[in-house]
C-alpha cells in the first residue's frame, strides 16, 4: 500500500489549470512549489530528505540541492521564493528525480509550479534580483536578510574596482564641558580605519584630510590639537606619502599589494575646544556625527561619547543619505532630505560608563577612549555612548547620528 503524506496530498494545481496564469499571485506560486518539489523529493527512491542522500541519488549538486531543502520548508511562500534556487536548476533536478523513478504526474505539477515561477520572474518583475527586491519588503526578516547580501556585493564590487577594502571604518566623538564657556563643548575625536588593504597594483588609494602647515595658524580655531594615536594600532601603521595641492592636504595609500596578512591601521585623533554648543543657533538645530567611509569596509562602527548631562534626555536619530553626484549632506538642508535612504539599523545606547565599549577589530580601542579621557581630566565613568554598527556600510553612503537640540530660550522657558 502506497501512504502518502499531506504534502503530496496537497497540490495546488491540477492538469486542467494554466500553469503559466498571469493573474497568479506571488504566495500562490510560492505555495505551489513548495507542495509539489516536497512532493517530489519524498518519493525520491530508496532515499531520505537528507541533501547528501538525494544529491548521491539524482547526480545533481549536493548545495542546490540543500538550497531547494531549506527553501521548500521556509515558513512563508514568499520566504520560498526569494531563497529557491531559479528555474533551469529545479527543472533539471525535477527531471532527474523523474529518471530515478518517481512519479511522471508528480514531476510534470511541479515543472508547471517551476513554469509559473519563471513566468513570474520575467513577466512580473523582469529580474530575479528586481523579485527579491520586491518582495523582501513585505517581510522584515527577509527584507534584512536581502538588503545584507546586497550590501555584501556592493562591498565586493567597489572593492575590486578601487583596489582597497578594509575591515572596520571607525568614527568617535567625544564630547566634555568646555572649560571657558558655559554652553560651549569641547569636542575629541578618533577616526580612520584597522585592516585596511590594498588589493590590486594598479590603483591609489587618496585620503584627503589635515590642514597644510602654512594655514595651521590661520585656520578656524587655532586650539585645536591633533592627537598621536599610534601607540593604540594594532597593525602596521599605513604608508602615507603625503602632499600638498590646492590647499589641502592628501594622503596617498599605495604601498606594494601583499598576501592577505598585509593590512595597515590608519587612526587620526584631534580635540577641538569648543567645537559645538549645547543649544541650537539661527539654522543650526542639530548636534551630532557624520562620517562617510572613505574605503570600502566590512563594518562601520560610530559612537558618540557623551559626559554628563550633554544632550540629556534627547534621543539621537540615525539618518542615512545616498551622496551619489552631490557629496555629502547637510543634515539642516531640506534640499537634502530627497536624499535620505530608509534603513532598518539602529542607534544603541551602550549604558553608562565606557567599559562595555570594545570593538574586537580594534583590540586597544578602550585605551584610546581612555586616552581621551585622560586629556580631557573626566573619569570614564561620568560618560555614556550612543553607537551605530553596520554590516557592508554602502560605499558613498552618509551615516549621521543626530541630536536636536533646544535653543537656549527654549531650555530656559521649560
Amino acid at each position: 500500500m502506497e501512504l502518502r503524506t499531506k504534502a503530496q496530498q496537497e497540490t495546488p494545481m491540477t492538469p486542467e489549470q494554466s500553469p503559466t496564469d498571469p493573474n497568479q499571485s506571488p504566495q500562490s506560486v510560492g505555495d505551489g512549489l513548495r507542495t509539489t518539489i516536497g512532493c517530489v523529493l519524498r518519493e525520491v527512491p530508496s532515499c531520505s530528505m537528507r541533501p547528501t542522500d538525494i544529491s548521491r541519488r539524482l547526480d545533481v549538486s549536493r548545495v542546490m540541492v540543500g538550497r531547494v531543502l531549506r527553501a521548500i520548508e521556509k515558513s512563508g511562500s514568499i520566504e520560498t521564493l526569494t531563497s529557491i534556487p531559479g528555474p533551469e536548476t529545479l527543472r533539471q533536478i525535477m527531471r532527474a528525480a523523474e529518471v530515478s523513478g518517481v512519479s511522471s504526474g508528480h514531476v510534470q505539477l511541479a515543472i508547471w509550479a517551476i513554469d509559473s515561477f519563471d513566468h513570474l520572474i520575467r513577466d512580473q518583475f523582469g529580474t530575479r534580483a528586481a523579485m527579491s527586491a520586491a518582495l523582501s519588503v513585505e517581510h522584515a526578516d527577509q527584507r534584512e536578510r536581502f538588503e545584507q547580501a546586497s550590501r555584501y556585493q556592493a562591498f565586493k564590487g567597489m572593492s575590486q574596482v578601487l583596489g582597497v577594502e578594509s575591515k572596520l571604518w571607525l568614527t568617535c566623538m567625544m564630547m566634555t564641558p568646555s572649560k571657558t564657556s558655559e554652553d560651549g563643548i569641547d569636542v575629541s575625536t578618533i577616526h580612520g580605519t584597522t585592516g585596511l588593504r590594498r588589493l590590486r597594483p594598479d590603483t591609489m588609494v587618496n585620503f584627503v584630510y589635515g590642514t597644510p602647515p602654512k594655514y595651521v595658524s590661520g585656520r578656524h580655531i587655532p586650539e585645536r590639537l591633533d592627537l598621536d594615536l599610534s601607540p593604540y594600532f594594532s597593525n602596521t601603521p599605513a604608508p602615507l606619502d603625503v602632499v600638498e595641492e590646492n590647499g589641502q592636504i592628501v594622503n596617498t595609500f599605495a604601498p606594494k599589494v601583499g598576501g592577505k596578512d598585509a593590512t595597515y591601521d590608519m587612526f587620526a585623533g584631534v580635540h577641538v575646544p569648543n567645537g559645538s554648543n549645547r543649544f541650537a543657533a539661527p539654522g543650526r538645530t542639530c548636534r551630532g556625527t557624520v562620517v562617510i567611509p572613505d574605503v570600502p569596509v566590512v563594518t562601520l562602527v560610530s559612537d558618540v561619547i557623551l559626559h554628563g548631562d550633554i544632550f540629556e534626555g534627547i534621543t539621537p536619530e540615525l539618518l542615512v543619505y545616498n551622496t551619489m553626484g552631490k557629496g555629502g549632506a547637510d543634515i539642516e538642508d531640506p534640499k537634502r532630505f530627497i536624499d535620505r535612504v530608509d534603513t532598518n539599523d539602529e542607534i544603541v545606547e551602550i549604558g553608562r560608563g565606557i567599559f562595555e565599549i570594545g570593538i574586537q577589530e580594534v583590540p586597544k580601542y578602550e585605551l584610546m577612549v581612555n586616552y581621551l579621557c585622560e586629556r580631557t581630566c573626566y573619569s570614564p565613568k561620568d560618560f555614556r555612548v550612543h553607537r551605530v554598527q553596520i554590516q557592508y556600510p554602502v560605499y558613498g553612503f552618509q551615516y549621521a547620528i543626530v541630536y536636536k537640540v533646544p535653543s537656549s530660550e527654549d531650555q530656559s522657558n521649560s
